[in-house]
């Protein structure tokens, strides 16, 4: 039997995580990946934000906040994983879609031409 990580190893984990600092791209995503999937989290990395419509039913309006706070445990998670110089930089993005992609647009080139 698998035993599910508390929320205390969870956030243990993401300490021990080494900040990112612009090297290494490929293998800090795959990381925070790893520890964002136990979370239940990871789908937002490439999932559109639902938008708010004005006849949302409840299901709806219940399923858009979901997304919006796993949208920010995901990218509270990210930011916290960078150094401080990235974290300055980042942060102003309002989802971690966003914030993923960006990562993936600067850094993977960079590692590519490496």
């Amino acid at each position: 039997m698998v035993a599910l990580h508390t929320q205390r190893e969870m956030t243990t984990d993401f300490v021990k995580l080494e900040r990112f600092d612009g090297g290494n791209f490929i293998r800090w995503q795959r990381r925070i990946h790893f520890l964002l999937v136990p979370l239940q989290v990871a789908y937002v990395l490439n999932t559109p934000k639902p938008e708010e419509t004005e006849n949302e039913t409840i299901v709806e309006t219940r399923k858009r906040h979901k997304f919006e706070h796993d949208d920010e445990i995901c990218r509270g998670h990210m930011l916290n994983a960078m150094s401080d110089a990235l974290f300055d930089i980042y942060q102003k993005l309002s989802t971690v879609k966003e914030l993923w992609e960006k990562l993936e647009t600067k850094h993977m080139q960079e590692e590519c031409y490496k």
